[in-house]
C-alpha cells in the first residue's frame, strides 16, 4: 500500500498538479490561440512568444531557487500565474486590452519555468534506477488526462454550434477554477527529506547552498557535454507544437480543433505508458535500454514525419486575408475547415494522434535519458531548468521562423493566405531539427548512461548543518 512519503505517490500527486494546471493549459493552446477566433491567432502567438522567452530565463535559474526554497513554494505560486494568464484572454474577449495579456505572459513565463523545474527534479530525481520510465509514464499518463478533459470543455460547450470560432467564457472560467484546485494541491506534496525509497533510503542527501554557489552550478552546466549534446533535442522538443497547433487552428471547426487536441494528448497518454514500459524492460541492462530506446524513437519519428509531410501536400496551415475592418476575405481555393463529422477528417485525424505519439515519445526520452544521468534531486533541478532553458528558446523562436515562412513581418500575425509550399517549407525545418536532437542523443545513449549512476557530492554544507542542525528542511 502506497504512502504518503512513497516517492511513487509523490510523484502521482505531482501528476494530478499538472493534470489541473499545464493539463488544462495545453488543451487551450493545443486548440489553437489560446480559443480565440482564429482571425487574432497573432494575439495568442505573440502572447506565446513572450512568455516563452522569460521561461526560458526563468528556468535556467529556477533550478537555484528549487534548490533553496524547495518545490512547494514554486508549485504553488507557478500554478498561479497561469490562472492570471488565462484570465487575461478571458478579459481580452471583452476589453481587448494586450496591456493585461503581456503583463500576464511575463508573470506567466516565471511561474512556468519555476513549476516545471520542480516537477522536472521530483519526476527524475525520487525513482529508483529501474523506475524511472515507469515513473515517467505514470506522471505523463496524469498531466496528459488533464488535457484530454480540458479538451472536452469546448467541445461539449462549442458541439452543437459548428459555427463557432472560439472559446466561451464558461469554458476560460471552468479552467481558470481547476488550475487554482491544482495551485493549492500543490501544498500535499513533503519536503523531500521526508521522501524515503522502498530501501528505506531518503531520496536525497540534503545539501544547504547558497545563492552564489547554485549559480556556479547552473553555469557549469554549459561545460557539461552532455548538456551540451542534449541541447538540439531540448531545443526541438517543443518547436514542433507551433506548426502542429497552426494547423489545427486554420483548418477545422472549434469544435474539431477541440477534439484534435483531445486526440493529441490521449495518445500520450498511451504512448507513455508503453514507451515508460519499454524503457524499463528488467531483462535488459540499462546501457541497451538507453539504445534501443533511441532507435526505437528514431523510427517512429521517420514514420510519423513522412506521414506529416505527405499530408502536407494534401492539407497543411492555411488561413486568410483580412481586410482592413478585419472581415475575412475568402478564398474558395485556399480557405476552407474541416469538420469532424466529414470524410476529409479521417487522414487528419490519424496524423494528429500519431504526432501526440511521437511528441510523448520525444520528450519521455529526454527525461529518461537526464534521469538516467542522476539521482540526485538537486542536480536533477538544475538539469530540468537546462532543458526547459533550450526547450523555450526553440519556442520563442519557432513562431518567428514560421511567420517568416508566409512571408510576413512577425507583428502582422497569421492573417494570410498560408500556402501549401510555405506550409512544407515550416514542417522540412521541424523534421531537420527533430532529427539533429535525435543525433545529438545518440552519444549520451551510448556512451554517457552506466549501469548504475554515482553522482559527485557538492560537499555543500550549510551554517544550521555546522551547528549540528540535521532535520534543517530544504
Amino acid at each position: 500500500m502506497l504512502k504518503l512519503t512513497d516517492p511513487l505517490t509523490q510523484v502521482i500527486i505531482l501528476g494530478f498538479v499538472c493534470f489541473c494546471i499545464p493539463g488544462m493549459f495545453n488543451s487551450l493552446s493545443g486548440s489553437g490561440s489560446y480559443g480565440l477566433d482564429p482571425k487574432e491567432s497573432d494575439v495568442g502567438n505573440n502572447a506565446g512568444t513572450t512568455y516563452s522567452i522569460v521561461f526560458a530565463f526563468s528556468s535556467l535559474f529556477a533550478g537555484t531557487l528549487f534548490n533553496i526554497f524547495g518545490h512547494r513554494l514554486l508549485l504553488v505560486i507557478g500554478g498561479l500565474t497561469y490562472v492570471l494568464y488565462i484570465g487575461s484572454f478571458l478579459a481580452y474577449h471583452h476589453i481587448q486590452s494586450m496591456t493585461f495579456i503581456w503583463i500576464s505572459s511575463i508573470c506567466l513565463g516565471l511561474g512556468a519555468g519555476w513549476l516545471w523545474t520542480a516537477q522536472g527534479a521530483i519526476m527524475m530525481g525520487y525513482p529508483e534506477e529501474n523506475d524511472k520510465g515507469k515513473y515517467f509514464s505514470i506522471f505523463w499518463g496524469i498531466f496528459n488526462l488533464g488535457a484530454v478533459i480540458g479538451n472536452f470543455i469546448p467541445v461539449g460547450l462549442a458541439w452543437n454550434d459548428p459555427t463557432a470560432s472560439g472559446a466561451s467564457d464558461g469554458a476560460y472560467i471552468a479552467y481558470m477554477v481547476i488550475m487554482v484546485v491544482g495551485s493549492f494541491l500543490s501544498l500535499l506534496l513533503l519536503p523531500a527529506s521526508k521522501i524515503f525509497r522502498k530501501d528505506g533510503s531518503s531520496v536525497t542527501v540534503i545539501k544547504y547552498s547558497s545563492p552564489i554557489t547554485e549559480l556556479k552550478s547552473v553555469f557549469a552546466l554549459f561545460k557539461d557535454w552532455r548538456m551540451l549534446a542534449l541541447f538540439p533535442m531540448s531545443f526541438a522538443s517543443n518547436w514542433f507544437y507551433t506548426y502542429q497547433f497552426t494547423y489545427n487552428s486554420l483548418n477545422f471547426t472549434v469544435r474539431t480543433r477541440s477534439l484534435n487536441s483531445a486526440i493529441y494528448w490521449l495518445a500520450q497518454i498511451f504512448a507513455s505508458v508503453l514507451f515508460g514500459a519499454f524503457l524499463d524492460r528488467h531483462k535488459w541492462s540499462r546501457t541497451t535500454r538507453a539504445r534501443y530506446g533511441i532507435i526505437l524513437l528514431t523510427a517512429v519519428l521517420i514514420a510519423v514525419w513522412i506521414g506529416g509531410l505527405i499530408n502536407q501536400t494534401t492539407f497543411g496551415p492555411r488561413g486568410y486575408i483580412t481586410d482592413a475592418t478585419g472581415t475575412a476575405i475568402k478564398d474558395p481555393a485556399d480557405y476552407h475547415m474541416i469538420d469532424a463529422t466529414t470524410k476529409a477528417y479521417v487522414g487528419p485525424f490519424f496524423l494528429y494522434f500519431f504526432y501526440g505519439v511521437s511528441d510523448a515519445m520525444y520528450q519521455g526520452y529526454a527525461y529518461w535519458l537526464l534521469g538516467a544521468l542522476t539521482n540526485d534531486p538537486t542536480v536533477a533541478g538544475r538539469y530540468a531548468g537546462f532543458y526547459k532553458f533550450a526547450q523555450n528558446i526553440g519556442s520563442c523562436i519557432a513562431p518567428w521562423v514560421q511567420m517568416s515562412a508566409i512571408g510576413i513581418a512577425p507583428h502582422e500575425g497569421y492573417n494570410t493566405i498560408h500556402s501549401r509550399g510555405r506550409g512544407m517549407y515550416e514542417a522540412v525545418i521541424c523534421v531537420i531539427l527533430v532529427f539533429l536532437g535525435i543525433v545529438g542523443a545518440f552519444p549520451v545513449a551510448f556512451k554517457a548512461v552506466k549501469e548504475h549512476t554515482v553522482d559527485e557530492v557538492d560537499n555543500v554544507v550549510s551554517e544550521k548543518q555546522e551547528a549540528g542542525f540535521e532535520d534543517a528542511k530544504v
